[in-house]
């Protein structure tokens, strides 16, 4: 049975303007736009059934139930509205009550959650006596407070850590920490303008000789089945100088990274390093010099004396804070050949980007293999160290601020384990380690 057709009122200036506008709209909701377009085509003089099929409706009555609701209630009526039956309201009361119960701690021997999700909360809101209330109603509710359902993670507080004392649980704190982020910082975004090569060292592991998880193409609802039973076949660690500028890398595989073995290992690679590198021809003088190697300890009130007779700095190394790296057979060799030690404060290992290098590593070689020993990691991470320098990546610093500034209106890409990013995607190697391996 069709609706005895009714009269649309005449329009204030307001209300055509709005229409008009919502009409010609690319972003508004679809049913706006429809509705808008059916009242100013009445408004215009086409009946109920025209109107309709301008619009791209079929039946009038449509037409005719929404020029009644905006004979009522005006520039409201485009809305879509209840569908049918009672309505069901949530007061400002029941929706506190909602909110509120998200703030509380479930029980877990009451809820038989520790976190809330909607299914929990429907349960106990039901209880509680909101007897026919949805998961989307609490979803709506919740939205609307500003909450939504976020991953958890794990926060570092630079500057500070914990250590176990004879006293008990002690919290340590840096006293130079933003002295060194902004030497390091500082360090990544003017150092190749100053004419220095910055480097970043850190080592990598342990990686446990284990099914190791991760995702890969496999046919469909067949994966990849790694086994739950297996023998440990030893750790393996992997030493990673990165040159950020151009995304070079020089790794090394080991089984125990002691002292010993680490610091022969950086100062080999670091010869060869400086013996490629051209020396500044420009003169400066002795003090010119000295305030050169000074102004990167600026702000430190721990720091190593420096030499009497200094050499031309001629880069940059940083990595983190450890005991091992602040002997001074160490330190005075890297003084000597002209490269400062850079050192990240407790709990800083993001400002060190070879934590990205490392975990890019890590995920190609590791993910969905089952090694079945040190050394078979070891190669691994090597190969896949190995195709990365045929294309490598250069790694940028901005700081967080920049960051959050700059992805407003140019896209990066960030890489996890520091404050590193990339100007474009990594790039895909033409040689991974698979083929590698089936060869």
């Amino acid at each position: 049975m069709e609706r005895k057709k009714i009269p649309l009122r005449q329009f204030t200036i307001e209300e055509a303007g709005e229409l008009k506008r919502i009409s010609r709209s690319q972003v508004a909701s679809s049913s706006h736009v429809t509705h808008a377009k059916i009242l100013l085509a009445v408004h215009e003089g086409h009946s109920h059934c025209e109107a309709a099929v301008i619009a791209g409706r079929r039946s009038r009555n449509a037409v005719t139930g929404l020029v009644k609701r905006f004979n009522k209630e005006g520039i409201r009526a485009i809305h879509i509205h209840h569908g049918g039956g009672n309505p069901v309201i949530y007061n400002a009361v029941q929706k506190g009550q909602i909110v509120g119960l998200v703030k509380i701690k479930p029980d877990r021997k009451k809820d038989g959650t520790s976190n809330w999700s909607l299914t929990t909360l429907k349960s106990s809101l039901r209880k509680q006596g909101l007897k026919t209330v949805s998961t989307y109603t609490i979803w709506k509710c919740l939205h609307e407070a500003g909450l939504t359902w976020q991953q958890s993670r794990t926060w570092v507080e630079t500057g500070s850590t914990q250590r176990i004392r004879k006293s008990g649980i002690v919290k340590v704190k840096d006293i130079d920490t933003e002295a060194k982020k902004s030497l390091i910082e500082e360090a990544y975004m003017l150092g190749k303008k100053l004419g220095l090569d910055v480097w970043c060292e850190d080592e990598a592991g342990p990686f446990q000789a284990i099914p190791q998880h991760g995702p890969s193409w496999q046919p469909e609802i067949t994966p990849k089945c790694l086994p739950h039973e297996y023998v440990r076949g030893g750790t393996a660690k992997l030493l990673t100088l990165l040159h950020p500028a151009d995304g070079r890398t020089v790794v090394k595989g080991i089984e125990s990274c002691t002292n010993q073995v680490l610091h022969p290992w950086l100062k080999k690679e670091f010869e060869k390093i400086l013996k490629s590198t051209p020396i500044p021809k420009s003169h400066i003088s002795k003090k010119e010099n000295r305030k050169i190697w000074e102004h990167w300890q600026k702000g430190l009130q721990i720091k190593f004396a420096l030499h009497t007779k200094l050499p031309r700095l001629r880069g940059l190394l940083v990595w983190d804070n450890l005991a091992g790296h602040k002997t001074p057979d160490m330190v005075n060799w890297l003084v000597t050949h002209g490269v400062m030690p850079l050192y990240t404060p407790l709990s800083g290992s993001w400002l060190n980007m070879a934590e990205s290098i490392q975990n890019i590593f890590k995920r190609r070689a590791l993910n969905g293999e089952h090694p079945e020993n040190s050394k078979q990691i070891i190669s691994w991470l090597e190969e896949v160290a190995y195709a990365w320098n045929k294309q490598p990546t250069p790694f940028i610093w901005g700081g967080k601020r920049a960051t959050r500034r700059q992805r407003s209106y140019q896209r990066h890409h960030t890489q996890a384990g520091s404050g590193a990013l990339t100007w474009g995607p990594i790039k895909k190697q033409m040689l991974t380690t698979a083929h590698k391996r089936d060869n």
